[in-house]
């Protein structure tokens, strides 16, 4: 594998330097869990990671190495916490770390930082440790933006996505979304033929049970099938994405772009 400069752990310590304020630094954030039969236990980082590094070729930006730990997944939107290889953070433990490295980041002079996430769970604990770390820096300079992928696919683009129907957010883990996209990013990665198309789909409650009683989702951990995801889907996707993502970028970091 050569170098790819548009990843900051490929980088030198002076084409780092170089490359301060200069683009803006995204953070992808993820998770470790379970995704089904069909797809690894990495599907909530890999997206993040891969759309940030197709968001480098369409706006200045170095994508950071990603946090590939996140908050305990949940049983209706995640599948739970039960699954072999599901392996979480506590949510201090997650907001510790966003903290100390975008503190880290503002500490050596960056200014404009992204964070990209995969995993809905993630997405408070986040927030929390951008807002610690910017009331450690007091430097006013300093914008950090987040991204939750998802909230930026409208109805209107699901629609052309799945002319046959979109189950919701709520059954979407390892689902259509992310089993297209997959497809297109890392499809070495997936195995449609593996998903269980004939289990039975029960209501998960919605309404939270601890500790987590065993049998509250299907036994693949799928919430709904992913019939009709595909490599050509999950491409318009990421080109959607990133149109979108890279329009934030040029409103809130307007100096930087091309």
């Amino acid at each position: 594998m050569g170098r790819d400069l548009r990843r900051m752990d490929h980088l030198t310590w002076p084409e780092y330097q170089e490359r301060l304020n200069q683009a803006v630094f995204v953070l992808p954030i993820g998770a470790t869990e379970q995704h089904g039969y069909h797809m690894p236990l990495g599907v909530d980082v890999f997206l993040p990671m891969g759309l940030s590094l197709a968001l480098a070729d369409a706006f200045p930006a170095v994508v950071m190495p990603p946090l590939a730990y996140g908050y305990k997944s949940m049983p209706k939107s995640g599948g739970g916490g039960l699954f072999p290889g599901t392996t979480s953070l506590d949510g201090g433990t997650l907001t510790a770390l966003v903290r100390d490295i975008v503190r880290e980041m503002g500490r050596q002079g960056q200014r404009s930082i992204a964070l990209v996430n995969g995993h809905m769970e993630n997405s408070l604990f986040a927030t929390e440790g951008v807002d610690l770390a910017l009331r450690d820096l007091r430097d006013p300079g300093i914008k950090v933006v987040s991204i939750n992928w998802w909230e930026h696919v409208t109805d209107e683009a699901l629609a052309r996505f799945f002319p046959e129907g979109f189950p919701g957010w709520e059954a979407e883990h390892a689902g259509l979304t992310e089993t297209s996209l997959m497809l297109h990013l890392m499809p070495e990665l997936v195995e449609p033929e593996r998903l269980d198309l004939t289990e039975e789909k029960k209501p998960i409650p919605q309404y939270a049970i601890a500790p987590e009683p065993p049998g509250l989702v299907p036994a693949s951990g799928v919430l709904h099938a992913a019939t009709g995801a595909s490599a050509a889907t999950g491409a318009a996707m990421v080109n959607y994405l990133v149109a979108e993502m890279t329009e934030i970028l040029r409103t809130e970091f307007p100096h930087l772009a091309r």
